[in-house]
């Protein structure tokens, strides 16, 4: 409790210090957005193509795996994980509520169907980093870029590096101890043990073909939500730009500092785009406005489910 109470208090000073420095406040943010269009259909993508794409991606690597699920049922858990994640760290707190669903729904196939969220996010940072690598050369000027050449060249070191490590390395889960807190230690150990061994012996040479499709479109499909904002805004910002700098804000956000990446994902809008040229007023509503459509949405959707779910699909598997 007071480790999120500290992380909620971080959010809050990094959101308020951001606004303060940069003498950002929300009329003058609403005052630029003149082609409200642009939001209306930004707002369709999260609430239909989107959602419909990472239902296919997760089922498709279920699928895969061994197991059958319906596209509704997929589509619905992930509203609810957008839902509970919004009170983690981090931008990715929803995955460890995918994770727990999923494994609820199959407990026959503990580890194996947790590992397809684990698979799917594994392929999609390794094509933010190949985004970002591809579209440097097209976008790169100079002295202006190092920082994010440094970035972009760290991030997919770092990413070559760990999954090297996750393919590599073999280990065996100990023993349960006797004592409770042993037992239940070991029990944890146990199931990473299997999720794992799920990720190590996916049928990556059978699937990897459509699984990067359907990531690449999903990725494809936030980026385009970005544009259409700064549109929105009257910044025609290049798409190739938003393909460069969205991944690495997207990779940032993922550090788990404050509550759902605010702040983080805010001052990291405000330093990119300033690189080419946009204000930071129209970085912070573009950065606050992709957060609303993009997770707030779906995320009181999910809320909503988990009012009315009577199913149990929504429950902490235990074992």
């Amino acid at each position: 409790m007071t480790r999120r109470l500290i992380k909620l208090a971080l959010t809050l000073a990094l959101l308020l210090t951001l606004f303060h420095l940069l003498d950002i406040s929300l009329a003058g943010i609403l005052d630029r957005l003149r082609n409200f269009g642009f939001v209306v259909v930004a707002a369709l993508l999260p609430l239909t193509l989107i959602p419909w794409v990472a239902a296919n991606r997760w089922g498709y690597l279920l699928g895969l795996s061994g197991i059958k699920e319906r596209m509704t049922v997929l589509w619905g858990l992930s509203w609810k994980a957008a839902f509970l994640g919004l009170f983690l760290p981090g931008s990715q707190g929803l995955d460890f509520f995918r994770i727990l669903f999923i494994e609820r729904r199959h407990p026959g196939s503990r580890g194996v169907a947790g590992s397809t969220v684990v698979i799917e996010r594994m392929i999609g940072f390794l094509l933010l980093g190949l985004f970002a690598l591809l579209t440097l050369p097209f976008v790169y000027d100079g002295e202006r870029f190092r920082p994010v050449l440094v970035l972009v060249l760290a991030m997919d070191g770092g990413l070559f590096l760990l999954l090297s490590a996750v393919f590599l390395v073999r280990w065996k889960a100990p023993a349960p101890g006797g004592s409770r807190v042993a037992r239940m230690v070991g029990r944890a150990l146990h199931y990473l043990h299997r999720l794992h061994q799920a990720v190590q012996r996916f049928p990556y040479r059978r699937g990897l073909f459509p699984t990067v499709l359907w990531i690449a479109t999903f990725q494809l499909s936030l980026v385009t939500v970005v544009h259409l904002l700064f549109l929105a805004f009257d910044q025609p910002v290049p798409f190739v730009q938003n393909l460069l700098l969205y991944p690495l804000i997207g990779m940032l956000t993922v550090v788990p500092l404050t509550v759902s990446g605010f702040g983080v994902r805010e001052g990291a809008f405000v330093f990119f785009y300033s690189l080419v040229g946009v204000p930071a007023e129209v970085a912070v509503g573009v950065s606050l406005l992709t957060y609303l459509l993009v997770i707030g949405v779906p995320s009181l959707l999910g809320g909503l489910l988990l009012l009315l779910d009577r199913g149990g699909e929504s429950s902490i598997p235990r074992g």
